[in-house]
């Protein structure tokens, strides 16, 4: 008789607990973000006020110790006494509105004014400014050098504006060397993509193995997103030395991660509808790929590929100058002997077939939508 009350107070208990806990949580990620607004306030705020005195200093003329003890003592009391900037974010990460909602997710009644009447308002407003204040700072921006170095400016676009017609037949080669290892990375890396894509899509991958296999490829599509194609360039001029098969290598690796993302993400957007009713018709998952996901996909598909192919273009002439072939690489050795006139007809050729393939494949793009 008496285990129904003793599993209804359980029960309570437990979601009483849970509720605690994610309060805790909660308080705890609003002072985290607090303590780190204010640790950052400080320092920059500091940094700008010794480079403003004194012309250079330290970045962090207050001790570090000091900086971690105001920020958490300030980020507690900002907590107690008032609506802080964590409380704010955190309110707005949760999806919360502030019209709809009376209290925030730590239980604190909020009282609807103006955001620049408010403390956490002006926080961030003084934050943004000490920011740029930094940036500046530590980017040394001085426009005063555009000017003083105008003369010499206005002599090399001078130089620029009248292009070399003796490298023309080197300059034409080169910038067909560039297209082919835009075309071949794209077309090696659509296979690829294509394969991983299935893999990387959420709503496509179900149980441990297909989350395990989800988790990876979007991590390794992430890293190597994350590098850029110079910087993959360099590495493949290391291991199959300079030319234009580092070059093609490079963008084929980047070609991957990028129309790996685009794929999956174009997967993820499909209406399930269709796939559905031809499962309930008994079809087999063979047929639900060919006659629901691929009649989705394609288009979008075949749409990315071609913008895609439009970036290995452009940048197949940047990754030249590291050593991966193509007109890039003749770019360069004009640059570094400062020959202008040459440097101008490398420009205009690059400028002419990156404009033509950039108008093809809008054109294409249009037409697929």
């Amino acid at each position: 008789m008496t285990a129904k009350p003793t599993g209804r107070w359980f029960w309570r208990a437990s979601r009483r607990g849970t509720a605690l806990a994610k309060r805790g949580m909660t308080r705890l990620a609003i002072f985290l973000v607090d303590a780190a607004f204010l640790a950052y306030l400080f320092m920059m705020t500091s940094y700008v006020v010794s480079r403003i005195a004194s012309g250079a200093g330290a970045y962090l003329p207050v001790r570090g110790e000091y900086v971690i003890l105001g920020a958490i003592g300030a980020a507690i009391a900002w907590g107690v006494f008032g609506t802080s900037v964590g409380e704010k974010l955190i309110l707005f990460l949760s999806g919360a509105s502030q019209k709809k909602a009376a209290i925030s997710p730590t239980g604190v009644a909020l009282q609807h004014q103006r955001w620049y009447k408010t403390l956490w308002g002006l926080s961030v407003v003084t934050a943004a400014i000490v920011t740029l204040a930094a940036a500046t700072l530590i980017t040394q921006v001085d426009f005063s050098r555009l000017a003083n170095s105008l003369p010499d400016t206005w002599k090399m676009l001078r130089r620029l504006v009248r292009p070399d017609a003796a490298i023309f037949g080197e300059v034409v080669l080169l910038t067909i060397v560039t297209v082919f290892m835009a075309l071949i990375a794209t077309l090696l890396a659509i296979p690829v993509a294509v394969v991983l894509s299935f893999f990387a899509a959420r709503n496509l991958t179900h149980g441990p193995v297909g989350r395990t296999a989800y988790v990876v490829v979007r991590a390794a599509a992430s890293i190597v997103r994350s590098v850029e194609p110079m910087i993959w360039a360099i590495v493949f001029v290391i291991w199959v030395r300079m030319g234009p098969f580092a070059g093609t290598l490079a963008l084929f690796v980047c070609s991957i991660a990028d129309l790996t993302k685009l794929y999956s993400e174009q997967l993820e957007s499909i209406d399930p509808g269709p796939a559905e009713a031809i499962t309930a018709v008994g079809g087999r998952r063979l047929q639900v790929l060919l006659y629901s996901i691929v009649p989705q996909i394609i288009n979008p598909y075949l749409s990315f590929t071609l913008y895609r192919w439009d970036i290995n273009v452009r940048m197949g002439t940047v990754i030249g100058m590291v050593g991966g072939g193509g007109i890039g690489m003749l770019l360069m050795q004009y640059v570094r002997v400062l020959a202008w006139e040459q440097v101008g007809m490398c420009l205009l050729a690059i400028i002419v077939v990156v404009w033509s393939i950039d108008a093809l494949s809008a054109r294409l793009r249009a037409r697929l939508s």
